[in-house]
């Protein structure tokens, strides 16, 4: 995978990874028809600055699998990929 840079703050850089699930009738259900994705994570910040000056460390790394609500984060293309910026707090479980 290509250097896309670093995030800043808590954010997080994803790559939404492909899952494709059958509901019990038989019908494929992809991404868009679910709450949640699925995402790698590909890079994260070094952390941020907390209230009391020390930069505090996010908990995710790269190369985790997380769960993330449909919909969430900002959609980015970088070098014909698509990613997704969110916030460690939009991230709901490390998989």
């Amino acid at each position: 995978m290509a250097n896309v840079g670093k995030p800043l703050g808590d954010r997080v850089l994803l790559k939404l990874e492909d899952t494709e699930k059958k509901s019990q009738g038989g019908i494929i259900l992809n991404q868009t028809t679910q709450n949640v994705q699925t995402a790698k994570v590909v890079a994260v910040s070094e952390g941020f600055i907390g209230q009391s000056g020390e930069r505090i460390k996010l908990e995710v790394n790269e190369g985790d699998s997380v769960l993330i609500p449909n919909g969430s984060g900002t959609k980015l293309r970088l070098e014909g990929e698509d990613y997704f910026l969110v916030r460690e707090s939009e991230i709901l479980m490390v998989v």
